[in-house]
Formats: C-alpha cells, structure tokens, sequence
C-alpha cells in the first residue's frame, strides 16, 4: 500500500517539530545554565529542588532568628555584667562605712555611694532594646520598676513568663528575662529594700543591720550571675547552631544546584546532535515536497 502525500508530510512536519523542541530545549540550557526551569522538564528533580528550597529557607529563618537573639542576648550580657560590677562595688561601699573610726562625713559619702549604686542598677534593669524591656518578661513593653515621688522603687511591674526563640529545630532560647528573679526571686528580701537597708546603715553606723543588707546584695550578684551564665550558654549555643545551619545551607543550595543546572558539556553536545537532527527533518521534509506522476495515479 502506497502512502498518501498528505500522511507523509503531516509525519515529515512531526519529525520538524519534535527535533525543533529538542532544539530549543538545548539551547536554552546552553543560554541560562538551567537544565530545570519548570516541572516538566523533570517532574522528578523539581520535586525534590522544591523540598530542598523549603528546607533552606527554613535555614535561613533560624539563622536570622538567631542573629536577632544574639544581639539581644549581647545586650543582656553587658547589662548583667553591669548589675555585678555594681553590686560588688555596692558591698565594699558597705564595708568602708563601718567601724569605729570612720566619720560621720564618711558614712554619708558611702550612703550616697549606695544610692548611685542602687540607681545604676535600677537604671540596667529597666534598659529597652528595640522597644521592648530586657528584663520586663513578657509583658516586654512595660517598664519593670520605677520610682515613686519618695524615690522608692516600686514592686515589679513586668511578667514573670520569660521570651524565648527557636534559633534551631527545637532549640529555643531565652531572650527576654523576669527581672524579678534577678531582684528577688525566692529571697525573702528584693535587692532595692537591700539597698535602702545598706544606705539606712551606712549612715547610722549598724554593723549588724549592714552585715544583714550585705548578705542580701551577695545572694542578688548570685542570682545575676546565675543568669549571665545561661544567657552565655545561649549565646554559644546559637554560635554552633548558626555555623551548623550556615553549612546545611551551603550544602542545600549546591544539592539544587545539581538538580537544576545544567551540565554545559552534556548541553553543548545535545545542542550539536538537537541542530543535525532538525536539519536532517528539513531536508527529509524538502525531499517529500519533490512529487513524482506516482502520487497522482489512483490508489
């Protein structure tokens, strides 16, 4: 049975068109770089570039979270540091302001000392960054402690639930702290009343009463300290989780990198073999346009 001219042009115009798309398939791999710009061009790859896309950006989210709670925690560190500092000067402050020969003159002047003191620690303890209180817990935009028209500082003002992020697959860590467990926590006397005893003390020359108020200042520097050392846990923490979600990251990007671009060699030589198979469907379409008097005879 002899094919019809139409049949074998609509074949002829197929081969065209196939070796057409091949050709063009190579060519933009070779003028991008991509070997998979959408779906189709391997439903497999794309599937497992588009879990590897999710996966990095969940990378770069923790690592931007944790970028955010170093610079917090950097912040809390240097106050902690601060309050320690103060306290301990606070202490000998107390011990120069007693004994039998110190002067009036000189209990007073460590009086004042102890109320600077007290004000230098009242003013790190109600420190703000980025609109939101250090030490105010929770309730991050309330001021923790504050004075009255006396100069008493009042109780706690700020929410005992502490702030945490997660810089890493269940790894969170506390950014924003409860002031009061630093002031008072399970002490039956708060830092500030500490300090007013101190000043009252330093003045009236009470050994017993400073030695008392001394204590109570020591026990606050622990409880500070106590929490310096988790927010140093934290902060290396977040240092080893970083470097290790900067790598998965890295190791991500390269692994879609491999799914998605193309190998310039292997697009170089299909281009080559796409653009003689397309020429060659040309001129087997150009030899079939040739009509002979067979294709006019009846079938």
């Amino acid at each position: 049975m002899r094919l019809t001219f139409a049949a074998t042009m609509s074949d002829s115009y197929d081969g065209i068109q196939t070796a057409a798309e091949r050709m063009i398939k190579y060519q933009r791999q070779v003028s991008t770089g991509i070997r998979v710009a959408q779906p189709s061009d391997d439903p497999s790859a794309a599937a497992t570039a588009i879990s590897e896309k999710a996966a990095h950006a969940s990378y770069e989210q923790y690592v931007q979270a944790g970028d955010s709670a170093e610079s917090r925690l950097s912040v809390a560190d240097t106050l902690l540091s601060d309050i320690i500092d103060k306290l301990s000067a606070a202490r000998t402050s107390i011990l120069a302001t007693q004994g039998s020969e110190t002067t009036d003159a000189q209990r007073e002047n460590g009086a004042q000392e102890l109320a600077s003191l007290r004000d230098a620690v009242l003013e790190d303890l109600t420190t703000s960054f980025r609109g939101t209180y250090v030490f105010g817990g929770a309730a991050g935009t309330v001021r923790p402690y504050s004075k009255d028209n006396a100069g008493v500082v009042q109780p706690y003002a700020g929410s005992t639930r502490e702030v945490a992020v997660d810089v890493d697959r269940n790894r969170p860590v506390t950014v924003v702290f409860n002031g009061d467990a630093i002031v008072q926590g399970n002490d039956a006397t708060d830092l500030f009343t500490a300090f007013e005893d101190a000043i009252v003390a330093a003045r009236s020359g009470d050994a017993e009463a400073a030695h008392t108020a001394s204590h109570a200042l020591q026990r606050a520097l622990d409880r500070a300290s106590q929490t310096q050392s988790t927010v140093g846990t934290s902060l290396r923490a977040i240092e080893d989780h970083t470097l290790r979600l900067q790598e998965a990251g890295r190791s991500s990007t390269a692994r879609v990198a491999s799914l998605e671009e193309a190998n310039m060699a292997e697009a170089i030589s299909g281009l080559q073999q796409a653009e003689t198979a397309y020429n060659a469907a040309l001129g087997a379409a150009a030899r079939t346009t040739r009509r002979s008097l067979f294709d006019f005879l009846p079938m």
